[in-house]
């Protein structure tokens, strides 16, 4: 990804290292200000001139601000000020509102100094993806634009009634009186630029803060007089406006979380568990939460985790799920706000044009103009095979987790028809398998995770043909079937969950039957549309560890191939064994590696008791993550072995942030702690383990239950031993050993 982001709720800046976004004409970076799939300020360039300035740093202080720092370089005409005798400073922050820069020039020599500080800026209103190069017809916009004093604005109106502004404002500090000129934009075809002259005294200081508000209001055409009808600014109009095209007749305000505790950055990171013990764990860990903080929207029904940015930032299905799932013991708040959002958009229909079925949680939700005119399938798209059993799997364990019974109550509905949807329009041709077959023109061929259009695969290099079963998809199948069984059972529908119970049997037998590559120890990735497996291996294999789909002496098998040199690169998991003929480690889903991947890897080699080759695996993932910048894992990143590159080498247009890559150590510090809680029964089972690169973990505040866990694990004299400092979650803890160590409680 060429540059950095910040956000805020659906809002976002993405601008290259010194926060600035070039001339429409000719950014084909895609840098600029979004909200709602549509960039409302194209352009943005700063100078201050004379142009004497030396950057010193840039960051991103949190996900919603970032600051960059200049002085001055040696005088090279007669009045130039003297070297590093100024400082300057911009200050840039969304708040889910507006966007801001703030700036401040200070002088610290024995003259005074008189720069003029310059802005130029543009809005063309694009769609999403027309920024992202998609092939589709773009409609011919004519964008207004006016100027009056210290403000411009620019506007557009689309054929469906949506129209927009964008309220640019430039105002100089209070504390600065010395401005030669007042501040005027002056309009030009390209945008507007606005300048002003500052006069900066010895031991002085200039401020000036720029204000980009865009704004946004829903109507059928102009009135008789011209008017737009009421604009409504974006943070009050996002939400009513994205409810507004979901599923009728499914909004209930009693399945709306409660609102409520302090949701600031610097609030909400106050609130998931602490970690200390590791330094390069604690790192990796705090990132990953800080992003998490960062991608969080609310679509009207709670915290929400957007896929990625800069160019997912919007709902999605199984991306937020995952990810939502792999930070439960930190944030379940982030679990209830996914669940009641997607079910809040649950398919309701048979619509071929949008892969739609009953009872189908949605793979993606776009509210740009081009999906709102149908020339993309996104306004919802539910082209996704795994995203309804992962909801139902998500639902449960939040369950698990919390012991909110209530919200379970509420989402019991949406659950009946997922599993509905599982056994009827999910397996297409009867045979107990869940298959994927795209309908929808312009929609995506593959629906799965490995989604790109070469990752169904045979050992002969030949693209698979459908419907295709993933064999993942099994296994999420499988957990969900197991866990609604028992949910059933304790909700005292013994009818139910016996049905349920024969779903899973059922699935469990076939899938040993069809997908069990005996002579090779792998689980073929699919079966294509002829019941043919795809013999590859690749990290499918692995989720499916995910769940006890495998009889153990399989699993086991399974988790030792896993770990072989063609699989496993010492930073993770190959979506694709270098053996393949299609293998290559640049490819988006043939041999790169993908964090959250490896990471759901890790949780099932965990969950069968593959130890050993668990703590390889998390040995990988430090490695990687200590080698990205501020220990970010990306979305992905190149299948190179260790051998070939001893630091993993980063793919060319990878988001980051990527939530499900930010929420790694989450789930990864899950299964460290062997957490396993049945909070609705009042109990929380623990089995800790440490690498033997790890002598000690503390964490303080997991969520679990009605409040929260925290423990220390420390290994002593060849022992681990567990001390539990803080318990109000209500569930009696029970240490449990584990296979190599006896575990004692302090």
């Amino acid at each position: 990804m060429d540059g950095w982001v910040i956000k805020e709720d659906d809002l976002f800046w993405y601008a290259d290292e010194q926060g600035l976004s070039a001339r429409a004409v000719e950014n084909v970076s895609g840098h600029g200000l979004y909200t709602r799939d549509t960039r409302v300020l194209s352009s943005l360039v700063w100078r201050m001139e004379p142009d004497v300035w030396v950057a010193l740093d840039g960051a991103a202080e949190s996900g919603a601000e970032s600051v960059y720092r200049y002085t001055n370089r040696p005088p090279r005409a007669h009045g130039e000020p003297p070297r590093e005798s100024l400082l300057l400073e911009r200050r840039q922050r969304v708040d889910g509102h507006c966007f801001q820069e703030s700036g401040v020039v200070r002088n610290f020599g024995d003259h005074a100094v008189c720069p003029e500080l310059i802005y130029e800026v543009a809005a063309d209103f694009a769609d999403m993806f027309e920024v992202r190069g998609f092939q589709v017809e773009v409609p011919a916009r004519k964008i207004g634009s006016h100027a009056s004093g210290n403000v411009c604005g620019f506007s557009y109106q689309s054929a469906d009634g949506r129209a927009w502004e964008t309220r640019v404002e430039l105002a100089l500090g209070p504390r600065h009186a010395g401005a030669l000129a007042h501040v005027h934009w002056h309009l030009s075809a390209d945008g507007a630029r606005a300048s002003v002259s500052l006069a900066v005294e010895p031991g002085s200081a200039a401020e000036w803060t720029l204000t980009v508000l865009p704004q946004v209001s829903e109507t059928m055409g102009l009135s008789a007089t011209g008017e737009t009808g009421a604009r409504l600014s974006v943070s009050e109009n996002v939400s009513s406006s994205l409810l507004a095209n979901g599923a009728e007749g499914l909004r209930s305000e009693s399945a709306r979380p409660p609102r409520g505790g302090d949701r600031s950055p610097h609030g909400w990171l106050q609130q998931p568990p602490s970690v200390s013990g590791n330094e390069s764990f604690r790192r990796w860990y705090e990132q990953g939460m800080r992003d998490i903080r960062m991608l969080q929207s609310d679509f009207g029904f709670g915290p929400f985790l957007v896929a990625g940015v800069p160019w997912y930032a919007v709902p999605f299905g199984r991306d937020s799920l995952i990810a939502a799932r792999q930070i439960l013991c930190a944030a379940p708040e982030v679990a209830r706000g996914t669940l009641a959002t997607l079910a809040h958009f649950q398919g309701t229909c048979v619509d071929p044009e949008r892969d739609e079925q009953p009872g189908k949680i949605l793979h993606e939700l776009r509210d740009g103009e081009l999906a709102r005119s149908g020339k993309v399938p996104f306004r919802p798209y539910y082209g996704s095979v795994d995203a309804t059993p992962l909801f139902l799997i998500l639902l449960a364990d939040y369950w698990r987790f919390t012991g909110d019974t209530p919200f379970l109550a509420r989402m019991l509905p949406h659950a009946e028809r997922a599993l509905a949807w599982m056994a009827d329009y999910g397996d297409r041709d009867g045979d107990g398998f869940i298959e994927y077959w795209r309908e929808a023109e312009g929609g995506i061929a593959n629906q799965g995770w490995k989604d790109s259009g070469d990752s169904m695969v045979h050992a002969d290099g030949s693209l698979a043909q459908g419907p295709i079963a993933l064999a993942e998809v099994q296994a999420y199948a499988h957990t969900a079937y197991v866990a609604w069984r028992d949910i059933y059972r304790e909700l005292g529908e013994i009818e139910e969950a016996e049905r349920i119970a024969k779903l899973a049997d059922g699935l469990r037998s076939r899938f040993l039957q069809h997908f069990w590559l005996e002579d090779r120890d792998e689980i073929a990735m699919a079966l294509d549309g002829n019941k043919r497996p795809l013999c590859v291996a690749s990290s499918n294999m692995g989720q499916v560890l995910w769940s006890d789909i495998l009889p153990s002496e399989v699993a086991a098998r399974v988790a030792k191939r896993l770990l072989q040199p063609d699989l496993f690169s010492g930073f993770g998991i190959r979506t694709l064994s270098a053996k393949e003929l299609r293998y290559n480690p640049m490819s988006y889903h043939n041999g790169s590696v993908w964090p959250h991947d490896t990471s759901i890897v890790f949780a099932g080699l965990v969950r069968h008791g593959a130890w050993d080759e668990a703590e390889q695996i998390f040995e990988g993932l430090m490695r990687a993550q200590a080698r990205f910048p501020n220990h970010r894992l990306p979305e992905l990143f190149c299948g190179f072995s260790r051998e070939e590159s001893p630091r993993p080498v980063p793919y060319p247009v990878s988001c980051s942030p990527q939530a499900w890559a930010a929420a790694v150590p989450a789930i990864v510090l899950e299964n460290l702690l062997g957490l396993c809680p049945d909070a609705p029964r009042g109990a929380l089972a623990m089995m800790p383990r440490l690498p033997a690169s790890m002598q000690e973990l503390e964490v303080h505040g997991l969520r679990i239950g009605r409040g929260k866990l925290s423990v220390e694990i420390a290994r002593r004299d060849g022992r681990l031993w567990m001390n539990v400092v803080e318990n109000t979650t209500g569930l009696r803890v029970v240490a449990m050993d584990g296979a190599k160590e006896v575990m004692s409680t302090s």
